[in-house]
């Protein structure tokens, strides 16, 4: 969800640009859309198309650049709207596996609210990456993350959140 060319990918004629971790530690920077009971959370594809779990928005931060900045940054990117920061920062580490390689971030995870009501009304959407990629984006109730229906990741957000 971002524009860093560290980000290594492979291309795959069928599947388009396949993702992997980078091998140092990445900033990253996400947002917490709640609306009642749901949280806004975007696809995570393995490299089938399958899906995997889902992640709130965001992206890398920026050297230079805060937490927030690189939120309000990926926000506008993503879904061409503002946002208002309305409460505290958690902070989670991440050490994964996707595909064999392991990655590892730092994320920064603020509660968020959306400049533009349209978005809440919108219960499944698509957005477009840089990089040409389509993700699917919805309002999935946080009961199906603590019942196992879905999967939230990073999964130490899970713990902090719900």
């Amino acid at each position: 969800m971002e524009k860093d060319n560290k980000i290594q990918s492979k291309k795959n004629e069928t599947q388009g640009s396949i993702w992997r971790p980078i091998d140092t530690i990445r900033a990253k920077v996400i947002g917490l859309a709640k609306q009642e009971d749901r949280l806004l959370v975007c696809e995570v594809l393995n490299d089938q198309g399958e899906l995997k779990g889902w992640c709130p928005l965001g992206g890398g931060i920026e050297f230079g650049e805060t937490g927030e900045q690189a939120l309000k940054r990926e926000i506008a990117e993503e879904l061409g709207c503002g946002i208002h920061i309305s409460g505290e920062m958690l902070v989670c580490e991440n050490i994964f596996e996707h595909h064999g390689f392991i990655g590892h971030e730092i994320i920064l995870a603020f509660p968020i609210n959306f400049d533009d009501p349209e978005i809440y009304a919108k219960k499944r959407f698509q957005i477009y990456e840089s990089n040409g990629s389509v993700h699917w984006v919805e309002w999935i109730e946080l009961n199906h993350f603590r019942s196992g229906k879905s999967i939230l990741f990073p999964p130490a957000l899970t713990k902090q959140i719900l």
